[in-house]
């Protein structure tokens, strides 16, 4: 099929999934250099049911951009091996085996992408995510993350912490010149300014340019409290879950230690710990930024 009358993005934010990728957009966002879609995340290649509705479909969303700027979109459902069902009624994960691999799929139609990837300790990650997902969705608190993680596979709580895994595939399909890998703790919390140069730099856009409040946190995590609540809420009046009242529940936090135990943290360092090697060799950096669930 001959694509060349549509408007291309020259990059992708890949992930990982809770670990800087919304700042990462809003700092792109602000550029002047740069002409992104209304929509962030529009996971055209990391779902079978949406890459089924076309490829006229996913270029839809940049048809009114400009194309002498930097364009890009920030999908964390590409920063993975193979393309799942997304609305399959298992909670297994199913694959659409006719198609290619995610990366050599991506690559083969945007032979010149530019790949954006932000590492966050495999654990924080995941207990963040678990969080999300308790928030959105309606599964009982009482499980637990442990339970979740195992019974939810679908979620791919565990899964998308095996850095080490995708890296490895997409540094077969992309060359290090059209790679980018931030770590969470290191480049941006605590360098954002070194990120930003970094991040710029990459993308070929100036990097004299300061964006507005670089420091301030993104989406902030609801407390266990509040997950609670809304929970136990949602049925009767989601309003009242998102009101004033749940946020002054945020601020008290009652339930504070019934969210995560430390069974559960200990569950998710015997799953990432042993793949920490390999992720530093991969990367060739030392990651001891990341504490793998330990205080920081």
């Amino acid at each position: 099929m001959n694509n060349d009358h549509f408007i291309k993005p020259n990059f992708l934010i890949i992930g990982a999934q809770k670990a800087g990728t919304t700042w990462l957009w809003d700092m792109l966002k602000q550029h002047p250099g740069t002409a992104l879609p209304k929509k962030k995340e529009i996971h055209f290649f990391g779902s079978a049911e949406l890459f089924a509705r076309g490829i006229d479909w996913y270029y839809h969303h940049f048809y009114d951009l400009d194309e002498n700027k930097v364009i890009g979109e920030a999908s964390t459902t590409y920063f993975y091996d193979r393309i799942p069902y997304w609305f399959n009624e298992s909670n297994k994960i199913e694959y659409d085996e006719s198609l290619p691999p995610l990366p050599e799929l991506i690559t083969q139609e945007l032979p010149n992408i530019k790949i954006i990837i932000s590492l966050r300790d495999p654990v924080g990650r995941a207990v963040s995510a678990y969080k999300h997902y308790m928030k959105n969705r309606n599964i009982s608190p009482k499980l637990g993350l442990t339970k979740v993680a195992k019974n939810y596979p679908k979620l791919r709580i565990l899964e998308y912490g095996f850095y080490e895994k995708y890296i490895e595939i997409w540094k077969k399909y992309v060359p290090p010149e059209r790679l980018l890998i931030l770590i969470f703790e290191e480049d941006i919390r605590n360098g954002y300014e070194d990120a930003l140069v970094k991040l710029y730099h990459f993308l070929g856009l100036s990097t004299e340019f300061k964006p507005r409040r670089p420091n301030k946190a993104m989406h902030k995590s609801w407390t266990w409290s509040r997950i609670l609540f809304y929970y136990y809420t949602k049925k009767y009046s989601e309003r009242l879950a998102t009101s004033k009242i749940a946020t002054l529940i945020d601020r008290f936090d009652p339930f504070e230690g019934y969210g995560i135990k430390n069974r559960d943290i200990e569950f998710l360092r015997s799953v990432y710990l042993p793949r920490k090697e390999k992720l530093e060799n991969i990367l060739g950096r030392d990651l001891s930024s990341m504490k793998y669930g330990l205080p920081h």
